[in-house]
């Protein structure tokens, strides 16, 4: 593992020894792909995902008994670029010095592909370059049936999934519903930030995905658990923090998984040896003041009634009867049917989001830096 000079990293996953807890969701998915059952992966923004999904694969990979390819598609626009992606990530990993490889690059030959490598990274991008979608769609099947035939279980996690139902082929969900059916030797994750758009896919009778997976909530890690990872890494790096600094952290962040991190990441930068209290609300306010001007920009995309109310959202922390007369009338929000309206906005802009438990549910502002912020 690489040493890095600050452990609490914000993007990328640095082995297991910088990962936090999550034991239970592995075991989950392990338990899943075992037993050949797909999984839907959803969880709100930032809280891991993408980290949780590369530690799977971490784990798996030791065993030496499956091949793990991630795919991101959040960019794609179109069938065309998720084959180009899907086919990039399998050579990535297949490399074309290995058997495996050899035979991949032998197979894509007959597709006509366009081999090149990234810039930055050097990581190899696959192109077809077709003029009709059905090209695409021959292409796809055959990148599947490839990975099918190898002699390692195959585990494959999309993530960012619901980008597909912006495809302007509507038919991209019964294609790879169609495929997938057919496929023995082939787990998939389908990972994804949009709620909504992801039950809809997946728990709506007249979709093809309908009941065909699993679903595995992720939601934030145990106070115990992030406390315990929190003081380790201190002291793995010869520094101390104290019980108070660890309980204001977390609560200041609701532990979701990024801004703890972000927060982490500041007081470990700022190099005291010895952390107190002081130095975790100095690294709040840095934090704040850094992206004050990001906030002011918000500002400016909203609507005042749009904005008063996401204030009083923050304020409240968690909002359950956003059109209650006592929280409209506490903040002076008008009436029950302009907050109705400016909350469909907000929420549709990511600004605030839903939260729905076995319970009850309420709404609170996505951006828990923003949220402090706005606190202020």
């Amino acid at each position: 593992m690489k040493n890095l000079k600050n452990p609490f990293h914000l993007k990328g996953y640095y082995g297991p020894n910088l990962f936090c807890d999550r034991t239970n969701e592995i075991q989950k998915l392990t338990e899943n792909i075992n037993n050949d059952v797909n999984t839907t992966l959803f969880s709100i923004r930032r809280m891991g995902k993408t980290g949780l999904i590369h530690h799977l694969f971490h784990t798996l990979q030791k065993q030496k008994t499956h091949s793990c390819i991630y795919v991101d598609i959040y960019a794609t626009q179109s069938l065309s670029e998720f084959t180009n992606q899907l086919a990039s990530a399998i050579l990535n990993e297949f490399p074309k010095n290995k058997s495996a490889g050899s035979k991949f690059l032998d197979f894509i030959k007959a597709l006509s592909p366009v081999i090149s490598y990234d810039a930055f990274t050097g990581v190899p991008q696959i192109s077809f370059s077709y003029t009709q979608s059905k090209q695409y769609e021959y292409s796809l099947k055959g990148l599947f049936a490839f990975l099918d035939q190898q002699n390692k279980q195959i585990v494959i996690a999309i993530d960012e999934f619901q980008q597909i139902v912006n495809y302007p082929e509507k038919n991209t969900e019964a294609l790879l519903r169609t495929i997938i059916q057919s496929l023995k030797n082939i787990t998939f994750i389908f990972s994804g930030s949009h709620k909504h758009l992801l039950s809809e896919i997946f728990n709506s009778a007249k979709r093809p995905f309908f009941s065909s997976t699993q679903s595995l909530y992720l939601d934030s890690i145990s106070e115990k658990e992030y406390t315990l990872f929190i003081k380790k890494i201190f002291v793995n790096r010869k520094r101390k923090i104290d019980k108070q600094s660890i309980e204001f952290i977390l609560q200041w962040t609701k532990r979701h998984t990024y801004y703890t991190q972000a927060l982490c990441n500041k007081i470990f930068a700022q190099g005291s040896i010895d952390v107190t209290i002081n130095d975790v609300y100095n690294a709040c306010d840095t934090l704040l003041e850094e992206q004050e001007n990001i906030f002011f920009q918000y500002r400016n995309l909203l609507t005042s009634a749009q904005w008063n109310l996401l204030k009083a959202i923050a304020k409240e922390d968690k909002v359950y009867h956003p059109t209650g007369i006592k929280f409209i009338s506490t903040y002076k929000l008008g009436n029950p049917a302009s907050v109705k309206r400016s909350l469909e906005s907000i929420v549709q802009k990511e600004m605030v989001y839903k939260k729905i438990t076995s319970e009850t549910s309420y709404y609170q502002v996505y951006d828990c830096f923003l949220s402090r912020w706005l606190e202020r």
